[in-house]
């Protein structure tokens, strides 16, 4: 018996949680029986990268992973541990008023996510692949409708499973188009039909657009940590398939497959950036947010496909390179943003910034690990947040140098550092909306500090932002033959990023120094405080109405797209109100770009489905022929061959 053959008794373990009593100690055997797989895929994981030979055939901790599979692996155990943990405290809170057997469905349901998508990243197969793929979507279906007593949970539930299978029928379409998927598990021989079906059925998982649909929906649905896990790694299920399949790709298909890869990544980063710029919603944000990191995602590997097609090792290299370290850095911040979200909803009870305000004064240490997970996605330099954007423009600026690939790189020059901008906008948003100002509700007035368990959870995926700055980029960049087969030395641009890193670090120390001078020499000129009130002619108090809200912080950019409704009058003042008293105010956010991009969707979707109610006559004798039928065509594709 292999270390390998524990990982199925792994997976059983979720039946444990049953047994369990109680909320909590079902929360706790969870989280051990996640944290055991978690080690074993951080073992398994860095042996398959740096010692790719070793882990090959039933031998190893986790049997059929590769090195690139082991990246993955890695980013499941650093975010599938947190949410586990994190539930632990944030649970009995959420679940009162749920039975046990709810919370046992629920607790293992996210044992089940997570040793599903370890399942998926090891599978050699395609029966393999498409039965953890599949059990991946229930599990995640079922956690996303644990409070499906709120119409909102059940349709975006319901509509998260639709397409989904929508998804996986078209993966079904790639894999039966390569000969049950030899090509993709080989490496080679991939077929641009093939390729697309699988871009599409891997796309709706990613939530690359316009497949992105249900990701902004089913994210603020689900409880905080199961938001958190799929945002932070279950979506990059779908990069995985995608890139798998991109490095199959025939020499011919190269070109035009890497070029489709890398616009559709330019147009879902500045998107959904653009999107997260204009939302109330804490986690609704968050989620678009994800869209727009699945972007730069592409962008990498639509750039690395590219440098494949011309033979550029430099820029495979940048291109894959960046890709892999941006899902690696993404599971870490995207995670610990949603958990921080996850206690301000606890402490408030609910998610309209509108609504916060004043909470880094309540909740310090969630908003201090907010900040410096905000300061992680807005690629500050020295966290790691900066490493894998790094890289994209390393590569996009050299291959313009190069000549190579000019208006491609030109193109996501612009996209990425359009990107940028609009990144440290949204959080500076969400994160000064949210933590600074004043109280804007009797809610975050009375919001009190997330329990231990939480916040430990919170700080766990810290190590990678803080520690992953320097051993990611050793990981993936000088791993870039095994991981994705191109050869370039990694020393030179790990050695730039570091002086990069170290000359932002003096400007910060510099910085801080001035100000800790400035302040003592005011000490030292006056024994007299300085830090007095502004003079405000004769206004000393500033009210909860006198501070941005998160509708007005970006107003124009909701104008560009045309959004309307940010904090107008319910009620107009009558000309004759002298002294207007008891109006009320609200604030309403009209998404009519989101509508305007699924319109054409849904309106298709209903079409065929109102064409399909013709077969539900409500009569048994009717359904028994439909199933005849389907048995008779069976039996005479079998004859034929075709099955």
């Amino acid at each position: 018996m292999t270390i390998g053959d524990i990982f199925p008794f792994l997976t059983l373990g979720s039946l444990l949680v049953f047994a369990a009593p109680g909320t909590r100690f079902k929360g706790i055997t969870a989280a051990v029986v996640i944290a055991a797989g978690a080690v074993v895929a951080v073992i398994a994981g860095v042996t398959a990268i740096v010692l790719p030979e070793a882990t090959g055939g039933s031998t190893g901790w986790l049997p059929g992973l590769d090195a690139l599979g082991g990246v993955f692996a890695l980013a499941v155990a650093v975010s599938g541990t947190a949410c586990a943990v994190y539930a632990v405290g944030y649970m009995p809170g959420h679940a009162k008023g749920k039975s046990g057997a709810q919370t046992g469905l629920h607790f293992a349901s996210l044992v089940t996510l997570f040793y599903s998508m370890l399942g998926v990243v090891r599978a050699t197969d395609a029966y393999g692949f498409l039965f953890w793929w599949e059990l991946m979507t229930l599990s995640s279906f079922v956690l996303v409708m644990f409070d499906a007593q709120r119409k909102e949970v059940l349709h975006a539930a319901a509509g998260y499973l639709v397409l989904m299978h929508i998804g996986f029928f078209m993966l079904l379409g790639g894999f039966a188009a390569t000969e049950g998927g030899t090509a993709f598990f080989a490496g080679q021989g991939m077929t641009v039909p093939a390729f697309l079906l699988l871009l599409a059925g891997f796309g709706m998982k990613a939530g690359i657009f316009p497949l992105h649909m249900w990701l902004p929906v089913a994210h603020p649905a689900a409880p905080s940590h199961v938001s958190a896990l799929m945002s932070g790694v279950m979506i990059k299920m779908g990069v995985y398939g995608i890139l798998r399949a991109a490095l199959a790709l025939t020499p011919e298909a190269l070109a035009a497959m890497g070029a489709l890869i890398f616009a559709l990544g330019a147009v879902t980063a500045v998107f959904g950036i653009a999107r997260a710029a204009v939302q109330t919603d804490l986690k609704r944000l968050l989620a678009y947010s994800s869209v727009e990191n699945i972007g730069i995602v592409s962008i990498g590997i639509g750039l690395g496909t590219l440098g494949r097609s011309m033979g550029s090792d430099f820029i495979a290299y940048a291109g894959f390179g960046g890709a892999l370290l941006h899902v690696l850095g993404h599971a870490n911040y995207k995670t610990m943003l949603f958990l921080g979200a996850g206690s301000v909803v606890a402490a408030a009870h609910h998610r309209d910034m509108n609504r916060l305000g004043g909470l880094m004064r309540r909740m310090p240490v969630t908003g201090t690990l907010f900040l410096l997970a905000t300061l992680a996605i807005c690629t500050a330099p020295g966290l790691v947040g900066f490493t894998s954007e790094f890289v994209l423009f390393d590569g996009l600026f050299g291959a313009v140098a190069r000549g190579e690939l000019v208006a491609a790189s030109a193109a996501g020059i612009v996209a990425l550092a359009l990107t940028g901008g609009l990144t440290l906008m949204t959080f500076t948003k969400a994160f000064g909306i949210t933590f600074l100002g004043n109280p804007r509700s009797c809610a975050a007035r009375d919001a009190r500090e997330a329990n231990a368990t939480m916040l430990a959870a919170q700080a766990l995926p810290l190590a990678g932002i803080l520690a992953g700055t320097l051993l990611y980029p050793y990981l993936v960049l000088e791993n870039a033959d095994a991981l994705f087969g191109a050869r370039y030395y990694a020393v030179p641009t790990i050695d730039t990023m570091i002086t990069v890193e170290w000359i932002m670090g003096g400007l910060a120390l510099f910085s801080g120094l001035l100000l800790g001078l400035k302040r003592w020499l005011n000490r030292r000129a006056s024994a007299v405080p300085l830090r007095r009130p502004t003079w405000g002619c004769a206004f000393t108090v500033p009210s909860k109405r006198m501070q941005y809200t998160a509708s007005s912080y970006n107003r124009e950019l909701q104008t560009m797209w045309g959004e309307r409704g940010a904090e107008r009058q319910v009620r107009e003042l009558a000309e004759e109100e002298i002294f207007p008293a008891g109006h009320t105010f609200s604030t309403e956010d009209k998404d009519s770009t989101a509508r305007a991009v699924t319109r054409w969707f849904a309106g298709g979707l209903r079409r065929w489905t109102a064409r399909l109610a013709l077969f539900q006559t409500g009569k048994t004798n009717h359904y028994v022929l439909h199933a005849l039928v389907l048995l008779i065509l069976i039996l005479v594709l079998s004859l034929c061959g075709a099955l």
